[in-house]
């Protein structure tokens, strides 16, 4: 402060907000603490507002965020104060709604070049990894050369969606029924030769070829009730009939409708519900089971040939221990079930996973389950997982060489809603009746296709839209586990398609123990 008696201004404490002097008399030099309201889109901030830097140093800061923190706002005012601003600011990507968003920032005016980005970055890279490729995955097969290998007339197919007309034996040859002959190829020769006919009354329903020491002989149901069992003659022996059965007195019997093969054991499912089991080596000895009320559609034995699998026409599934001679479902009470609301013809037994079993349903259910026969005892089954398709399943095959389950598909079509009851309009009594849903058929793109699944997830790994014209009734495996054939009855043509690949040759590393044996 000077020394009084000076001109200079002496300045006091604020008085009403003013600053006052003294020595002066003109009102100019006062000054108010009101400052002039300014435009927002007007001011620089980035000067502005800078107070601790110098004017030698750069703009320009680098982000410091750590992975898991956000970065700091950039601006020391908020930019949501009106709603002109903003509005601006979301435009221009000012502001967000989410906290934790993290992501690294790039300004293009300036160079990155601060360090501790550099090093984040780098840093991430060392972390990040390769997809896997799996070759023996469909994504690497069928996903990538959506194309069929073969294709096969077959004229005079059964139309009939129920049944099973082709059959790949263990000796590369595959079966197919036309009218009332049966036609096999040699698919390494690509000869193809002509099985047999019959004379028997009905059409054929259900082929299926032998194992192991049964590989050369070919069994075939009518719809009539008899079965007959053919010698291919493959192994140099002549072609015969090598035994006729019938699943009634006389000509009187009801139609086969499955055919299961347990090396010289063959399962037959009939029409009235019936599973007949016998040896080819001594037929005479027939034992059958009658548990299931309509048509047995599908007959499935376990990899291990512990267990018989069986389907019906109204959804129902059992499960047949061959040791015991009884069903893991038969507890006396008939309460313990396993059932779709649909039809089951889809059926198939993990070959890596033995205790495994899915099963597939027709409209109006359109689904897949997986079951467990280790936890199949219980008065309540429980499917392990359950895959919703709303679409008609006709065929299973669990991959041997990966987790993937493959499923042909016919006409997809809306879920039926939950079924209401309406009171009578008639008579004094407030009756319930419930009423019908008729099912809506659609166009989408599991229609007539084939689909794999990825094992325990679920996810569906390829989707192969329009693999025929029409319903995929029917498919068959290969003796390998890499290819498949699929029948379609109203185009009269068979297809192959490569879906999977067995895995590679792994050279094993040569040991010290593998030249030095210790004595």
């Amino acid at each position: 402060m000077s020394s009084p008696g000076t001109n200079d201004c002496v300045l006091e404490t604020p008085v009403g907000g003013r600053l006052r002097k003294r020595g002066h008399e003109s009102i100019t030099n006062l000054r108010s603490q009101k400052r002039r309201r300014m435009s927002m889109a007007s001011v620089d901030f980035g000067r502005e507002w800078d107070l601790n830097a110098g004017e030698g140093s750069s703009s320009y800061i680098g982000s410091t965020a750590d992975r898991f923190i956000p970065n700091r706002p950039k601006h020391f005012v908020p930019l949501n104060i009106t709603p002109r601003t903003k509005r601006f600011s979301k435009q221009f990507g000012l502001i967000d709604d989410r906290v934790l968003n993290f992501r690294d920032e790039i300004d293009t005016a300036h160079p990155v070049d601060n360090t501790m980005t550099l090093l984040r970055r780098s840093a991430s890279s060392l972390f990040r990894t390769a997809p896997i490729l799996r070759p023996t995955s469909v994504i690497e097969n069928l996903n990538k050369h959506k194309h069929c290998l073969l294709v096969l007339d077959s004229p005079g197919v059964p139309l009939d969606p129920e049944g099973s007309p082709i059959s790949w034996s263990q000796n590369n040859c595959i079966a197919v029924a036309c009218k009332k002959d049966i036609y096999y190829q040699n698919l390494d020769t690509k000869a193809v030769s002509h099985l047999c006919g019959t004379d028997q009354p009905g059409r054929l329903h259900a082929i299926q070829w032998g194992e192991e020491s049964s590989s050369n002989l070919l069994a075939f149901g009518m719809s009539s009730g008899n079965a007959e069992f053919w010698d291919s003659g493959y192994n140099g022996s002549q072609k015969a009939l090598v035994h006729r059965y019938s699943t009634g007195s006389g000509q009187s019997g009801v139609g086969i409708k499955s055919i299961a093969w347990n090396k010289d054991l063959v399962a037959l499912g009939i029409e009235d519900g019936r599973i007949s089991l016998f040896d080819v080596r001594a037929p005479s000895n027939v034992v059958d089971s009658d548990r299931h009320k309509s048509r047995v559609l599908s007959l499935k034995w376990s990899t291990d040939k512990n267990y018989l699998a069986s389907g019906d026409s109204d959804g129902i599934v059992h499960i047949w221990d061959k040791r015991a001679g009884k069903s893991l479902l038969d507890l006396g009470d008939g309460i313990s079930r396993i059932r779709h609301k649909g039809s089951v013809k889809a059926m198939a037994w993990c070959p890596w996973k033995p205790d495994l079993l899915a099963t597939g349903s027709t409209a109006p259910e359109g689904k897949i389950r997986i079951w467990s026969s280790m936890s199949i005892s219980a008065h309540s089954p429980a499917p392990i997982q359950t895959i919703p398709l709303n679409n008609s399943i006709f065929s299973l095959h669990w991959s041997p060489h990966c987790k993937e389950l493959l499923s042909t598909h016919g006409l997809s079509f809306q879920p039926p809603a939950i079924p209401r009851r309406h009171s009578s309009l008639s008579g004094g009594d407030a009756s319930s009746r419930r009423v019908s849903q008729k099912l809506t058929f659609t166009n989408t793109p599991l229609t007539n296709s084939i689909v794999v699944h990825e094992w325990p997830s679920g996810k569906r790994l390829m989707t192969l839209t329009n693999a025929h014209s029409s319903w995929v009734t029917d498919s068959c495996l290969g003796p390998t586990g890499e290819s498949i054939f699929t029948v379609c009855p109203k185009e009269e043509a068979i297809k192959s398609w490569k879906v999977w690949s067995q895995r590679p040759m792994v050279t094993k590393r040569e040991s010290a123990f593998d030249k030095y044996t210790i004595r």
